[in-house]
């Protein structure tokens, strides 16, 4: 399991903070700029899409291994050196301010809950999905997703469950989001395994998210509790023999 609440809060806090520095932060205009934003984190329905290179389609929110997304994994439709998909759909209020900048914090377990032998270990592509492959985007074609240089880290050793556990994590930063829009967001994680036979299971988890431009917007975005299971990790299969 990830850190007890406080610690998770504590975590939350100080990296909301990065996010903002240099910001100024309006007191009255936060909550206001943070509930122009709805967000939706899932996973990619495993089916759909190719483990190599990951993709998938938020689409209409059918949830189903062959459909859309899913609200948790399974161990036995991934194999070591897989990508997995997760999509996060925003939505932005038909009230809100043009042009605006968010940025999204994911966490990872570099371990499993129970003998160790499998970690999400990297985070190796951020992008929006087009409209031309995913219908639940409907935005003007602008925005951009990158994961903020410097920002994608390990705590701790994967492989080895200590206290606190160690966690990937990055910031995505999302941009041009207008009035109205709704854009998907593709993070792609890659799963290490050591060789070791792991149980127990794994997850991954949208923490925290903040407005981060313009300056009269700055505000954090409330995510409530997104997290999606990565169950049965003994199931994952070994990689395939080399060529």
């Amino acid at each position: 399991m990830f850190k007890k609440r406080l610690m998770s809060q504590t975590l939350l806090a100080g990296m909301l903070s990065m996010a903002l520095v240099g910001q100024p932060l309006l007191a009255g205009k936060a909550v206001a700029a943070g509930g122009d934003f709805s967000l939706d984190f899932t996973a990619a329905a495993p089916l759909t899409y190719n483990h190599t290179t990951g993709g998938g389609a938020y689409n209409e929110r059918d949830v189903g291994r062959d459909k859309d997304i899913v609200e948790s994994l399974e161990g036995g439709d991934f194999a070591c050196t897989n990508i997995v998909t997760y999509l996060t759909q925003i939505a932005v209020e038909p009230g809100a301010a043009d042009n605006q900048t968010i940025e999204l914090i994911y966490e990872f377990t570099a371990y499993s809950t129970g003998q160790q032998g499998v970690a999400l270990i990297d985070i190796v592509n951020v992008s929006v999905n087009s409209e031309a492959i995913d219908t639940g985007t409907n935005d003007d074609g602008g925005s951009t997703a990158i994961l903020v240089p410097g920002s994608e880290t390990i705590s701790g050793t994967p492989f080895l469950k200590t206290q606190p556990p160690p966690t990937l994590s990055g910031r995505v930063q999302v941009n041009d989001l207008d009035h109205g829009e709704t854009v998907v967001v593709r993070v792609d994680v890659r799963i290490g395994c050591n060789g070791q036979s792991p149980t127990g299971n794994m997850q991954a988890r949208l923490s925290g998210a903040a407005v981060v431009a313009p300056a009269g917007e700055v505000g954090a975005i409330s995510v409530g509790d997104q997290t999606i299971n990565f169950k049965h990790v003994g199931d994952i299969k070994p990689p395939p023999p080399p060529k």
